[in-house]
């Protein structure tokens, strides 16, 4: 795994030389936080992320995960909850967290953050996913479909996404989404993924990525 380094990435994460551009590999260690680190931070912000999210998150320590397509929060071990933190604070999240919609991750053109969306629901286990395109701050026009049933099948998603991309090109992968996550993705997500995978092909047609 590669990424541009900072001085905030602790030495035992760093596992190459730090090249002349400024990248280097780095590796995953085991996190040490509790869910009640993430409880606490939740009652600050007044916000609630599902449990699986939180057992995800909890279970390394990572200084980069951005997927190109989603850019989910880092986890360093001097600041472990600094993204998280961040997410929360903005002045965005401070609209959308009492109407039920939990910032926790960025979409990859920088629309605007992905939420959890914990409305009409009492089960903490899992929320489905949407867009929020902060153009609108913080009204819920900018809120989009379901683009993901869960966060268990987004991580699907992307894991597929990320392994198949080693030898075929983004916009082939992305329709994959469909029957991955057919609720979800390959429902109410599939125009937003559609637009996606357009985008995908034009960028590879005039640039070649």
């Amino acid at each position: 795994m590669k990424s541009v380094y900072t001085n905030k990435v602790p030495n035992e994460m760093v596992q190459s030389v730090i090249d002349k551009e400024g990248w280097y590999e780095w590796k995953l260690i085991p996190g040490t936080l509790t869910t009640v680190d993430y409880k606490n931070l939740e009652a600050k912000f007044k916000a609630t992320f599902p449990d699986n999210f939180i057992e995800w998150h909890k279970r390394y320590f990572f200084p980069d995960c951005d997927c190109s397509i989603i850019r989910l929060p880092h986890s360093l071990p001097t600041k472990p909850l600094e993204k998280l933190s961040e997410n929360l604070s903005w002045y965005i999240s401070e609209q959308l967290i009492p109407l039920g919609l939990i910032p926790f991750a960025d979409e990859g053109n920088g629309v605007g953050p992905l939420v959890f969306d914990t409305r009409n629901t009492s089960d903490t286990k899992d929320f489905p996913i949407r867009v929020y395109d902060q153009e609108y701050g913080g009204n819920l026009d900018g809120l989009s479909e379901i683009t993901f049933s869960s966060f268990d099948k987004m991580l699907e998603c992307l894991t597929h996404f990320l392994i198949e991309t080693k030898t075929k090109k983004r916009f082939e992968v992305i329709p994959d989404f469909y029957t991955i996550d057919h609720t979800g993705a390959g429902s109410t997500g599939k125009s937003y993924w559609a637009s996606w995978t357009q985008m995908e092909k034009e960028n590879f047609e005039e640039f070649g990525y």
